[in-house]
């Protein structure tokens, strides 16, 4: 999972605004984004995530996403449990019984999903493609185009109308595309430190990378 939602830390959103719609621009739609979040410090979502790898079958997981301000997050999947607190990570299986403990690396290819929802690294052009609805709302539907060759080939982002939520990404790269959404978003909610630390069941193998 981390590998491909990592293509979110690598800077999505610049305000690169070609044309208005609704009496908006893309720039002004980013920069709404940008100020409704300045004063996030954690938030709860449910997510849904599709990855489709180059010929073969999309593979579909959801799961809840905790995130708190700066480097904290915790994603909670049937399948697994990804905890950090900014200095220790957590990689937790339960169908293996196994926690990998590894010390948190800031890098590229890291994912990190406060910063899918709180910055945005000026890295990508773009333009407002339209609106549409979306779970009964409408939303913003914005292109973005790389300014520079890389990972990430091109993504598309929907943004709520109402609250200018990030609600829904698509992301193509050479390999893959992937769909991220997430919905139920409660901000400020004063998440414990607690949530982003974690505790092997008993029996657990436990696999210490540090």
């Amino acid at each position: 999972m981390n590998k491909f939602l990592s293509a979110i830390i690598m800077g999505l959103f610049s305000a690169s605004a070609i044309f208005a719609q609704d009496d908006i621009t893309a720039q002004e739609i980013i920069q709404n984004v940008q100020n409704a979040y300045k004063d996030i410090s954690d938030a709860k979502a449910s997510f849904t995530q599709t990855i489709k790898f180059n010929k073969s079958k999309a593979q579909t997981s959801s799961g809840t996403l905790y995130i708190k301000k700066e480097n904290k997050y915790r994603i909670e999947t049937a399948s697994q449990t990804i905890v950090t607190d900014g200095s220790t990570s957590w990689s937790y299986t339960p169908g293996k019984k196994q926690v990998i403990i590894d010390n948190y690396k800031e890098t590229g290819n890291t994912f990190s999903p406060n910063k899918y929802l709180f910055q945005y690294p000026e890295n990508f052009y773009s333009d407002l493609a339209g609106t549409e609805k979306m779970g009964g709302f409408d939303v913003y539907v914005l292109t973005l185009k790389p300014r520079e060759s890389g990972y990430v080939k091109s993504a598309k982002l929907w943004v709520g109308k109402d609250d200018w939520m990030i609600k829904k990404i698509h992301i193509i790269t050479e390999e893959s595309s992937l769909t991220y959404s997430v919905k139920n978003i409660q901000t400020n909610t004063g998440i414990s430190n607690s949530k982003f630390t974690f505790t092997p069941p008993e029996g657990t193998e436990v696999i210490d990378m540090r």
